[in-house]
């Protein structure tokens, strides 16, 4: 049975989720282009609000996490693992897998209210698919080493390491150890925008199980070892030692179908 925590948590994680990856979805004529299965590992951030609105176009106004464990996060760097990628028929799309690392930006559209994520900006082992359907991603090389430690039925220490590189020598480099704890499940149906062309967005249809393993906001550190650097000149002043880190979460599953309105 969950703890009072964790309901609070799990509360907190499906009102972000609203803002972190879209706006729940009115059922229509949609069409399934993609479904993935994924693991993830997420760092939501506060960073300067002028900067990262100049990187984000009207009509959409950037908008920090009203609440719950991501509250005040206003820029998402997730780092996704797609080992099974496939097409509308199930067939393997895009080779079967992929790796990507997006930048993501909660924001609100300021005409019509809607809350929703738009991409700012990201990295994309499939060279092949650049810039990719966002139109924002860059080829790069990513690198992911991950362990886990564990006995019988006790929870375990997960680490993580990601290295991305391209070959204009940006580089971003992760690294985070964790004790584990049992995930929180969620589904959710949501939109997600491209900053390079605002009125584009796709449709996400998820079931996720998360672990929250480091927020501010909610007084959770699971977290034995954090390094981050981000070395990208486009995002130099976002990333000028005034960041702050507002949570870490892992999805050791991410399930999605992805559709086209």
């Amino acid at each position: 049975m969950a703890t009072k925590k964790s309901m609070w948590v799990l509360i907190g994680i499906l009102i972000a989720s609203a803002w972190v990856f879209g706006s729940t979805v009115q059922s229509g004529a949609e069409t399934l282009v993609q479904s993935t299965v994924e693991t993830r590992l997420m760092v939501a951030l506060r960073v300067g609000q002028a900067e990262i609105q100049k990187l984000v176009p009207p009509p959409w106004q950037v908008t920090p996490i009203p609440g719950g464990p991501l509250k005040e996060a206003n820029l998402f760097v997730l780092f996704i693992d797609s080992f099974l990628v496939q097409d509308a028929q199930g067939k393997p799309d895009m080779g079967g897998v992929n790796r990507v690392v997006p930048f993501a930006v909660p924001a609100k559209h300021t005409q019509t209210g809607e809350m929703a994520t738009v991409i700012i900006g990201g990295f994309m082992a499939d060279i092949t698919n650049v810039p990719g359907p966002y139109k924002k991603y860059v080829g790069a090389t990513i690198r992911r080493e991950q362990t886990y430690k564990m006995a019988n039925l006790e929870s375990g220490v997960g680490e993580d390491f990601w290295e991305v590189r391209d070959t204009r020598g940006r580089v971003i480099e992760l690294r985070v150890q964790y004790q584990q704890a049992l995930p929180l499940r969620a589904r959710s149906e949501q939109k997600v925008y491209s900053s390079a062309e605002p009125s584009f967005f796709r449709i996400y249809r998820t079931d996720t199980a998360t672990d929250i393993v480091k927020s501010v906001p909610a007084g959770i550190d699971r977290v034995k070892n954090y390094q981050f650097r981000v070395a990208v000149p486009e995002l130099s002043k976002l990333f000028d030692g005034t960041e702050q880190l507002i949570a870490v979460g892992v999805n050791p599953l991410y399930v999605r179908q992805i559709f086209l309105p």
